[in-house]
């Protein structure tokens, strides 16, 4: 059985870390304090409590350092070394038998393939086993104080975070996750675990730190209420070397925009079987110069789940070398 550190069951609750030693300036900050304005202002946030929680945590550059060499940002060749090899396929097969039921059941609530939801757990959290060892309201703050490129995004996950503790009577401080403040199982961010978790093996709570049923649920919510449409490929790989016009209208991001015509006009050389109506023209870097693809709908709504083109080819790939073992084995 794949072991995972089970904690206690209540949402979000994990280890609670002992309080700082000293405090965070919070008007040393506008991010903070425009934060504190909004929540106590529109959130009804009573302002010395928040303001408590704010100087309790750390701004730490380490998260600063993370958030500036993302794995994703490798070429292809080596994000897939990361992600794709035996041991992880072995696990994603085991993980898959000891949840098979649930994965059926996600599967005919949303449409979602079982290999899909593990491999994308696999590549997430190792099936649930390294779910992040940084409090999650240290990454928020920090992301929020100290990071000005994405600091409104991270902002609006902090107010959710903070307003979803309260709510839930959940201490702040408690919250374990990663070093972009991702939460549990399947990774969420707070605005998408407010909106995408569900409650899945129907117990009144949507914990997706210690309940795995509700973590492949959500997932599958997740990728069917971001596009996934059922019986369609993911992708399909290009047939022929590309003509400078086609190479023209490969995009970094997998949005699909070109309609199936388009590419055929250009000489693009794939198989339709399973397209969907629009699609994207992407490549990837391997060492042997670009690997050009086409990406579907299908592959659209796992890059709604992280951005990156390698993400959801890892995703995908995974999958398919899951999916291809576990078909051996039966």
């Amino acid at each position: 059985m794949i072991k995972r550190r089970m904690k206690q069951s209540v949402l979000w609750l994990v280890l609670l870390l002992p309080v700082q030693s000293f405090a965070l300036d919070v008007d040393r900050y506008p991010a903070l304090v425009e934060l504190v304005n909004t929540m106590t202002t529109k959130d009804g946030y009573p302002k010395e409590e928040l303001i408590s929680i704010l100087s309790a945590a750390k701004v730490e550059q380490k998260t600063i350092d993370l958030m500036n060499r993302q794995y994703e940002a490798l070429p292809w060749n080596k994000y897939r070394e990361l992600f794709i090899n035996q041991a992880r396929i072995n696990m994603g097969l085991e993980f898959w038998t000891e949840n098979a039921a649930t994965l059926k059941a996600a599967q005919s609530k949303y449409g979602v393939p079982p290999e899909i939801i593990v491999a994308l757990i696999g590549v997430e959290t190792h099936y649930g086993t390294r779910m992040g060892n940084r409090r999650v309201l240290d990454s928020l703050v920090t992301l929020t104080a100290d990071y000005p490129r994405r600091s409104a995004f991270f902002g609006a996950e902090l107010r959710t975070f903070l307003n979803t503790a309260r709510k839930e009577n959940i201490s702040p401080d408690s919250v374990m996750g990663s070093y972009a403040g991702a939460i549990g199982i399947p990774q969420f961010m707070p605005t998408s675990y407010e909106a995408y978790s569900v409650d899945f093996n129907n117990n009144g709570r949507r914990d997706l730190v210690n309940e795995m049923e509700d973590a492949i649920g959500s997932v599958a919510n997740y990728l069917s209420v971001h596009g996934w449409q059922q019986n369609q490929r993911v992708f399909a790989a290009v047939d022929a070397s590309l003509s400078e016009a086609a190479k023209e209208k490969v995009s970094k991001k997998a949005k699909p925009k070109l309609a199936l015509g388009e590419l055929e006009k250009l000489g693009v050389e794939f198989s339709k079987t399973g397209a969907s109506d629009k699609v994207a023209l992407l490549a990837l870097s391997a060492e042997q110069g670009k690997r050009y693809f086409v990406g579907f709908r299908n592959f659209y709504a796992i890059t709604r789940y992280n951005p990156s083109v390698n993400y959801a080819m890892a995703v995908t790939e995974l999958s398919m070398q899951i999916s291809a073992l576990r078909s051996k084995q039966s």
